[in-house]
């Protein structure tokens, strides 16, 4: 099975199967917030993006770690949910000028992305 880096202008890095990472792609370029985004988190669209993004991060991650341990409770489907989602919110923060993080000063989204990580 080969391995990708997934590498975008939002400096979004994430070692992850080629397969994973380019489903995901595609479900990132079909992306609609309103629709997409509660089915990854529920109840998530009503918060700032940097918060989207770091709940995103924590639910990816606790997914690579499910698929890591060949869990059973592993769903590939929503790691591509999630991932999709957060490739996508991503790229909008990134594109979209910047996002306030708690604590921090005003950042790019792909500054918000590497803390929220």
């Amino acid at each position: 099975m080969g391995y990708h880096p997934r590498k975008s202008t939002t400096a979004l890095s994430l070692i992850r199967p080629k397969l994973l990472i380019e489903t995901a792609r595609i479900g990132a370029r079909l992306y609609h917030r309103e629709r997409d985004l509660p089915g990854a988190i529920p109840g998530l669209s009503a918060k700032s993006l940097a918060k989207i993004l770091t709940q995103l991060s924590e639910a990816e991650r606790n997914c690579e770690a499910l698929r890591r341990e060949r869990s059973p409770a592993y769903r590939p489907g929503k790691h591509v949910q999630v991932l999709s989602a957060l490739f996508a919110e991503a790229d909008l923060g990134f594109n979209h000028g910047s996002v306030q993080l708690a604590g921090q000063t005003k950042a790019s989204g792909s500054d918000a992305l590497r803390l929220a990580m």
